[in-house]
């Protein structure tokens, strides 16, 4: 019996151990399962946060697009000519906010420069070959008709006196010659006038030349490639005058020519790269106006009717683009008052298409083709106002306006980019004042 006691006490004993080691087993598997989930939670938050997270560079995008769009919209603000500035641009504009304008935009101005010494209307302007600007005749502010001229220098902003014409005259035309002297034919002065002189830039004096056939005003004069003077329609108090006549330079005498198909005044005339001559519109006794257009052929003498604008128009005007396309703008319609609209003629098909109609109805205004190709207009019964046409887009776009509403006046079209605009009437007087409209380009 004791040694059954024994072998039961060595039997227990056995059996701790063996207990204790299947105790541990389980410890150490349960330890390593909580390893192994600490683990697999650490793992998912690290693929969650590191691998699968935004790169810091995309996370900041999104506060660099919010603050370039609110920086876009405080620039466009308070910079109104700049209000097409993309946000590309917003680096740029915030550094240098001087320059905020894209290559899109264009900024012009308007500045005065120096009074004439006398206020004119209905007068001319011609640029020289010496860079000044020659003003002669128009009416004065008690109605005189001036036979006085001067000149503009672009340098100084100055004009100064030079000599006066031999007659008075206003609604006359004016043509730079080849051999840089000016030639003035007909007008108004104490009669309607046939009569013609040429100015000497390099003397500053004026010298009667041949009188054309006709006494003639509200006509067009025309330098054409052979070097004469093509000159057509007018108004004489009683007849308005489909004849024209040619000015030879070299020889200071007038030759009639064929006559245009119908009688005409207040038209426009156009050289085109061909060589002709285009003329359109026009009035028939201030009554009514015309929407044909004929061809004056220098090498026959010969007249031909060419395809009619969609509007009848007088004291319009006429631009030949730098695409070789003539643009009509504006005038009075006959009947019912002034245009707004604009056409296109195509010489190569002889026909009108209809373009961007200006923001302004006009009439007794002026245009200018400028360096850049685009068509710069100005004022008109009774308007202070300028737009300009970009031949590119046919559209319209309104600028900058003048300090003084002029019609009746003049534009010129400077050595230096710059547009000077002088006189006019503005609905109660002459003007004496001139000014300067630049246009900019920034890249």
């Amino acid at each position: 019996m004791p040694s059954n006691q024994v072998y039961r006490e060595r039997v227990t004993v056995n059996n701790g151990p063996h207990k204790w080691w299947h105790h541990r087993r389980f410890k150490i598997i349960g330890i390593s399962v909580i390893i192994l989930i600490v683990f697999a939670v650490i793992l998912a938050l690290v693929l969650n946060f590191v691998v699968f997270a935004p790169k810091k560079s995309e996370t900041s995008t999104t506060p660099s697009t919010l603050s370039s769009s609110s920086l876009t919209t405080t620039i466009s603000i308070s910079i109104p000519p700049s209000s097409t500035t993309t946000t590309s641009l917003v680096t740029s504009t915030t550094t240098l906010p001087q320059t905020t304008a894209t290559t899109t935009t264009q900024q012009s101005e308007w500045s005065v420069t120096g009074n004439m010494t006398n206020a004119r209307y209905v007068h001319t302007a011609s640029v020289l070959s010496n860079g000044l600007v020659l003003i002669t005749g128009g009416q004065d502010n008690s109605g005189n008709i001036l036979n006085s001229a001067e000149l503009y220098d672009s340098s100084t902003g100055t004009w100064t006196t030079t000599g006066n014409m031999n007659n008075g005259r206003d609604s006359h035309t004016v043509s730079v010659l080849s051999n840089g002297k000016v030639l003035v034919t007909g007008g108004q002065g104490n009669d309607y006038l046939n009569s013609a002189e040429l100015y000497d830039p390099s003397t500053g004096t004026w010298t009667t030349t041949g009188s054309m056939t006709y006494t003639r005003v509200y006509h067009t004069a025309s330098v054409l490639s052979n070097g004469l003077v093509l000159v057509a329609g007018g108004w004489n108090s009683s007849t308005v005058y489909n004849s024209a006549e040619l000015y030879n330079q070299s020889t200071g005498t007038w030759t009639t020519t064929g006559n245009m198909h119908s009688v005409r005044q207040d038209h426009t005339a156009s050289v085109l790269s061909n060589g002709k001559v285009l003329i359109t519109g026009g009035g028939v006794n201030g009554i009514s106006a015309l929407n044909s257009a004929e061809l004056y052929d220098p090498s026959t003498g010969t007249w031909t009717t060419t395809g009619s604008m969609a509007n009848t128009r007088d004291r319009h005007t006429a631009s030949v683009l730098s695409n070789g396309l003539v643009l009509v703008a504006g005038g009075y319609d006959g009947h019912s008052g002034n245009l707004n609209s604009a056409e296109l003629y195509d010489p190569s098909t002889g026909t009108w298409t209809a373009t961007g109609s200006m923001a302004n109805a006009r009439t007794a205004h002026k245009a200018s083709v400028l360096s850049n190709g685009k068509v710069l207009v100005v004022g008109g019964v009774v308007l202070n106002s300028a737009e300009l046409y970009d031949p590119s887009t046919g559209i319209w776009v309104t600028t900058g306006n003048m300090t003084d509403a002029r019609f009746d006046h003049t534009t010129s079209v400077l050595s230096n980019a710059l547009v000077l605009v002088t006189g006019g009437y503005n609905g109660r007087m002459p003007l004496n004042s001139a000014e300067l409209f630049s246009l900019f380009h920034t890249n």
